[in-house]
């Protein structure tokens, strides 16, 4: 781990530390949006007069996980080598590699997301799931995964995290979040725990407003403390703060709930101190609703910086001018940025990037043909995404055995859209679905208009009948922001469905796991995870039993009945 560093590389972060100046250290500990610059990805000469005059340290770059994946992976891999031969000090580049270095450059390999892999509950995939985000995101210029998420799913209706953690299950999620992480930084990825304190309480969304783990000391030790812990000791060498309350250590300061991001209590007493983390510690995007309420920018960022975090997540760049005038009157001190800025060299230091070349190359990175990874290495990437897919698909309820269906006499289904809502934003994969069906030969009636609410009886009266009917379910991150349930065109679908007297749905959510909580009436559901292409294939073959449902739930995927209440208890996994 970069924290035991060889005398050479140690002797590099002093050196280096000593000859900074003093906007050169500010710089180190803010991370620039490489989407934002005011000069173009090609223009030399306005990037040099832009690094000379800011000299950040760091550089988001990719597709942002609440966006969608962009670009090519040899573009991003030039560019990256033209800003570190520009830059005096050697760059990090970050970026949402969650699901694979595929969920943040296009064309690379999409694995299906962390929710899917609890599903499969496999240490060794999650290994393999860290190695090959490892060594993709590398070849394609990154050094920093921010990534993996350890928030726990714990209230159903959380807008966030939804398919973007590893279940419900703490013991779970810090065993598979150790794999993933050992995976990525074998292979030259720094990891990023996200997003301490822990995301997953509150059914709110940080990016609108600050939220609250209101977990008491004891139920958080047991649960999101117990996950960081375990992380730590295994060696994660950064964690990402969010702008999460956590109120049994810091109550509300003038009736506004504290962040983390600006918490000394939580970043430094609780997560320095008390669970002995030594690395770096970043910051959530400081765009968002959740930080942006604590106060003018000056304020929220000197107390950002104060509360113990290393690097800042898109600050800007009036961010120079605010600590110049911060380290001239005493709210930040000379010791606390050398602090920071000694880690953030470690950091680097650890990943070899002093050992770049003149041409900003990187030794350690993979080669690249066609933007992809070289043939062999391509080969057992894109084999983890079909393995992961044929493991994840779970089957959480099968009421009279609707699944698997019969193939020979499967003839007409009907499938009720029920992701109206993602329309124009390039979610067209739910299509795929109804192609794979197409594609056996199946007549497949779409219903996706729900005016009047009873369309489906009136179909059934005209004679209309299907030998399975499904109802899809697919909503992206913030695809209507701070819900991730049916809302809309969506939930008027579900009304419309119980007018239905000859069909009993089959579910399918591609998204959220919890469907069953507002679509109880289901008699099957399968959860999928993601529109993810090898999860779409195998799906399919599961619904005609070519394939078994292998995953098991991540989590409590339907309300627990008491045993004295009517139809007794169904566990998640129970299939009744």
């Amino acid at each position: 781990m970069p924290w035991q560093l060889s005398k050479e590389a140690q002797q590099w972060v002093e050196d280096t530390l000593a000859s900074m100046s003093l906007r050169e250290k500010i710089g180190q500990t803010m991370q620039d949006h490489a989407g934002r610059l005011p000069v173009g990805g090609r223009d030399e000469d306005g990037l040099k007069a832009y690094l000379e005059q800011y000299p950040v340290g760091s550089f988001f770059i990719g597709g942002e996980v609440i966006q969608r994946a962009a670009g090519k992976a040899g573009d991003y891999r030039e560019w990256a080598e033209l800003l570190q031969r520009l830059s005096r000090i050697p760059l990090l580049f970050s970026g949402d590699l969650e699901f694979g270095a595929g969920s943040a450059v296009r064309s690379l390999t999409d694995l299906p997301p962390l929710l899917a892999l609890a599903a499969a509950d496999d240490e060794q995939l999650a290994y393999e799931y860290g190695k090959f985000t490892a060594i993709e995101g590398r070849a394609a210029g990154f050094t920093w995964a921010l990534a993996p998420g350890t928030d726990l799913l714990l209230n159903w209706m959380n807008p966030v995290i939804t398919t973007r953690c590893l279940g419900d299950d703490p013991e779970r999620a810090a065993r598979l979040a150790a794999a993933v992480v050992r995976g990525m930084q074998e292979h030259g990825l720094a990891a990023c725990a996200k997003h301490f304190p822990g995301d997953g309480v509150d059914c709110r969304d940080q990016h609108i407003v600050t939220t609250v783990n209101s977990l008491s000391e004891e139920e958080w030790l047991a649960t999101y403390g117990q996950v960081t812990r375990s992380l730590i000791e295994r060696g994660v060498w950064t964690i990402m703060t969010g702008h999460i309350a956590l109120p049994w250590i810091e109550g509300p300061e003038e009736g506004r709930p504290v962040p983390a991001t600006v918490s000394q209590r939580i970043t430094t007493e609780l997560l320095r101190t008390k669970l002995g983390f030594g690395g770096v510690v970043l910051s959530d995007a400081l765009d968002m609703g959740g930080f942006l309420m604590w106060g003018d920018y000056e304020r929220r960022i000197i107390d950002c910086f104060n509360a113990g975090t290393d690097v800042l997540l898109w600050p800007g760049v009036r961010y120079f001018g605010t600590m110049e005038r911060a380290l001239r009157d005493g709210s930040v001190t000379m010791e606390r940025l050398d602090d920071s800025v000694r880690r953030v060299l470690r950091l680097k230091a650890g990943l070899g990037l002093q050992h770049l070349d003149e041409g900003g190359r990187d030794p350690q990175a993979a080669l690249l043909s066609n933007d992809r990874l070289l043939p062999e290495q391509d080969a057992q990437a894109r084999t983890l995404s079909r393995i992961l897919a044929e493991r994840c698909v779970t089957l959480v309820r099968n009421r009279g055995n609707l699944l698997p269906l019969d193939p020979q006499k499967t003839r007409r289904v009907l499938v009720i859209k029920l992701n109206k809502v993602t329309e124009g934003r390039r979610y067209d994969r739910m299509d795929r679905f109804i192609a794979l069906l197409q594609a056996r030969g199946i007549t497949v009636d779409i219903l996706d208009e729900f005016e009047p609410l009873n369309t489906v009886w009136k179909w059934e009266q005209a004679g209309a009948r299907w030998d399975a009917a499904f109802a899809p379910f697919f909503m992206p991150l913030h695809g209507m922001m701070n819900t991730a349930r049916p809302v809309g065109e969506a939930a008027k679908a579900v009304w419309a469905m119980q007018h239905a007297e000859t069909i009993r749905p089959i579910g399918i959510s591609f998204a959220t796991p919890y469907l069953l909580r507002d679509i109880p009436f289901l008699d099957a559901l399968i959860n999928a995870y993601s529109l993810h292409e090898d999860t779409m294939e195998v799906l399919i073959s599961a619904l005609f039993g070519e394939l078994p449902f292998r995953g098991l739930s991540p989590v409590q995927a339907e309300e627990v009945q008491l045993k004295d209440e009517p139809g007794g208890v169904n566990s998640a996994n129970q299939q009744a």
